[in-house]
């Protein structure tokens, strides 16, 4: 009896046990899981990602090189026809701070990167007038990406009105990223700066977009998915009008929208052995001086796909007058910007009486210098338009 006693006690206890574990089991099972809820922020940002990776923008990207991120600008290699980059402190002045800074190719203007009197770094416009640079002025119309956005990085085209940098603002996805803002010339003040968008930004840091017009080539910096300290510097092929990608799928937009891979943009590899074709001959030809100039170091881009290396190419009727016409203002362009250059080191150096005798000269050089620049190019897209009507006729 007292064994039967005890076996239904245990039984009892056994059952009270199991109710309730299976209570506490069925409460852990049934217990909601906590919902993160998003901040307008952050919703935003999840929003405005979306928005760029949808409009990734169509790109055939060249090259690329991870250097130290203090070396980047000089691991570029800009031709001189472009303009010169590097840091303020070392192309403007040495007390003025290391920000980013471009001078263009005539080296009368530059668009640098420095603090303001609140310590956050804005973009700045200077002249080189009288044989000196002009104070800094600000440039107009940035500001609404807001005051607390810190700029950098600054890049102008060749029209001297389109300017790209990099900024840190409410407007961005990461750190930094590209935007692009064109001057108005009717309030004297810069439109709005637009974000560029993927790929070229990204949730990390992304740094500069230069362009050379002439041999089509363009580069930007970025620190996605690199060590500290290091960057990896893009080439890529600039187009005039955004295309974006259609007819294929999420998976593959986003591995383009954050670049993970150069060769899903080659194609069939064609405009990418141009374009290398391309940079090799302006690196070759930038390290020729204005007099060595030869017929070992001839380049002209025809096109996207044809790059001649010497005059007896080029098959359109009077296009080898013009050449010689070319070759000819190029060689006087150099000469022009020498002899500027001497004058302007003379000038700074001269007393009053002949900085007055000086000052219109220089000032009536610099004008003839960007009167046969405008030349030059007027005549190379006459070279270009007849070469292709008559490959393609």
């Amino acid at each position: 009896m007292k064994i039967m006693y005890k076996i239904c006690v245990v039984a009892l206890v056994s059952l009270i046990t199991m109710g309730t574990t299976d209570a506490n089991a069925q409460k852990r099972r049934s217990k909601p899981a906590k919902v993160k809820v998003l901040t307008e922020a952050e919703e935003a940002h999840i929003a405005r990602m979306e928005e760029m990776r949808y409009s990734t923008q169509k790109i055939v990207f060249i090259d690329s090189l991870v250097v130290d991120k203090e070396k980047m600008l000089a691991a570029i290699g800009l031709p001189s026809e472009v303009g010169k980059i590097g840091y303020a402190n070392e192309l403007f002045r040495p007390e003025i701070g290391q920000g980013g800074a471009f001078i263009n190719e005539m080296g009368d203007k530059c668009c640098l990167a420095a603090n303001n009197a609140k310590g956050i770094k804005k973009l700045y416009s200077s002249f080189f007038l009288d044989g000196t640079w002009t104070a800094p002025q600000p440039l107009r119309g940035l500001e609404q990406l807001g005051d607390s956005a810190v700029f950098d990085y600054p890049f102008v085209m060749a029209d001297g009105v389109t300017v790209y940098f990099s900024a840190v603002s409410d407007e961005g996805i990461g750190g930094y990223d590209i935007y692009v803002t064109r001057f108005n010339a009717s309030d004297n003040s810069f439109f709005k700066p637009e974000n560029v968008g993927m790929p070229f930004n990204s949730e990390a840091n992304d740094f500069f977009y230069i362009v050379d017009e002439f041999d089509n080539i363009g580069w930007f910096a970025t620190d996605r998915r690199q060590p500290e300290g290091k960057v990896c510097i893009y080439t890529f092929i600039p187009t005039e009008v955004r295309e974006r990608y259609d007819d294929i799928d999420d998976a593959k937009l986003s591995r383009l929208a954050s670049l993970h891979s150069i060769s899903d943009t080659w194609g069939d590899g064609k405009q990418r052995q141009a374009a290398l074709s391309r940079l090799q001959a302006a690196h070759d030809r930038n390290a020729v001086s204005g007099d060595d100039i030869s017929a070992d170091s001839f380049s002209f881009v025809v096109n996207d796909n044809t790059v001649y290396t010497s005059p007896s190419q080029f098959k359109a009727k009077d296009n080898a007058s013009r050449i010689a016409q070319l070759t000819a203002k190029q060689k006087h362009q150099a000469e022009m910007c020498n002899l500027l250059e001497t004058n302007r080191l003379r000038y700074a150096s001269a007393s009053a009486s002949q900085k007055s005798q000086m000052r219109s000269a220089i000032l009536q050089a610099e004008r003839d210098i960007e009167t046969i620049e405008k030349e030059i190019h007027q005549l190379t897209k006459e070279i270009r338009y007849a070469e292709n009507k008559e490959i393609f006729r």
